[in-house]
């Protein structure tokens, strides 16, 4: 049976091991962490049985409409479980967040099994377990070039040195200001904090690239996750973009991560030009189901037209 718990009433140790266990563990989706991802730790759970399945509900309020969303740096949530999830539990799932809930926004994960979805997102990974000669070979040409291109202008790599404050500021500064972007000033303090949660409890790799006079070109941080590294944020000076800083880093990345049963997830991008990038390092196609629901007919209708304003 699917109850909804408050998240008061969640078992954190209960929640934790059915995530671990499930067919698709993320450490981000842990308790401890979605605290921290959600605005002012407010989120709620459906829980099947004694956590045989659990599917955490991101919650917000916008007036008297209470909403579920997926939490900008949480790459895919839905349902987690050690067995298959079938379509009609899906199914049952999504029903019962609609007694709860006017509206949901879910970003599922790949393990989570439908008939059909309207909707898709992209993303790409890369199994790291041969040797870097042999992946560097899969390589597209047009990236062994750009790769090429940086190691003549005598940039370096760093790990673990640069800071996080320096990495978010160098987006923010650059792809931060586009339009389409829609941080606000929370969500930089949120990424901050989590940055610094999973870098206090050894989840979080640093990585910088540094031009031949010292300036800051790119930098990412990786997450931790079980066998699954996640390339979870980036930024780049756009002023350096001669540089190929980017794709200097990615292959030092896979340099130095090769021969482990690791995997690089490139935690997907609705950019052409971002996939492009993914693709170009022989990264592999996969999709992450995203899902819209609403309560009923009548929240679809009045809500459909003002869906970019409630969040």
């Amino acid at each position: 049976m699917i109850r909804f718990l408050q998240h008061s009433e969640i078992d954190p140790e209960k929640w934790n091991q059915a995530v671990r266990n499930s067919l698709s563990p993320n450490v981000l989706a842990e308790y401890e962490l979605l605290n921290l991802l959600t605005d002012n730790g407010i989120w709620n759970a459906l829980v099947d049985d004694d956590y045989k399945a659990v599917m955490p509900l991101p919650t917000r309020k916008k007036g008297v409409l209470k909403y579920v969303y997926t939490p900008f740096f949480l790459p895919q949530m839905g349902i987690f479980s050690e067995h298959e999830i079938t379509p009609q539990k899906t199914a049952d799932f999504l029903h019962e967040i609609s007694r709860h809930y006017v509206l949901a926004d879910v970003l599922m994960n790949e393990k989570t099994e439908s008939g059909h979805w309207k909707h898709e997102f992209v993303s790409h990974s890369l199994s790291l377990h041969i040797a870097y000669t042999e992946l560097y070979s899969q390589f597209h040409e047009n990236t062994k070039r750009n790769i090429k291109a940086a190691q003549k202008l005598q940039s370096r790599v760093t790990v673990q040195e640069e800071k996080i404050a320096d990495i978010i500021a160098l987006f923010r500064t650059n792809k931060g200001s586009e339009e389409a972007v829609h941080f606000r000033e929370n969500d930089y303090a949120r990424l901050q904090q989590v940055a610094d949660y999973l870098l206090e409890h050894n989840l979080l790799e640093v990585y910088g690239v540094r031009t031949s006079d010292d300036k800051l070109a790119a930098g990412a941080l990786f997450v931790k996750d079980g066998k699954r590294r996640w390339f979870w944020f980036s930024g780049r000076n756009n002023q350096l973009s001669a540089c190929k800083p980017m794709f200097l880093l990615l292959d030092a990345y896979i340099r130095d991560h090769a021969e482990s049963d690791l995997y690089l997830d490139f935690n997907g991008s609705s950019n052409p030009n971002v996939a492009r990038l993914y693709q170009g390092f022989d990264g592999k196609r996969y999709t992450i189901p995203f899902v819209r629901q609403f309560k009923n007919r009548f929240w679809k209708m009045v809500l459909s037209p003002f869906i970019d304003n409630i969040r």
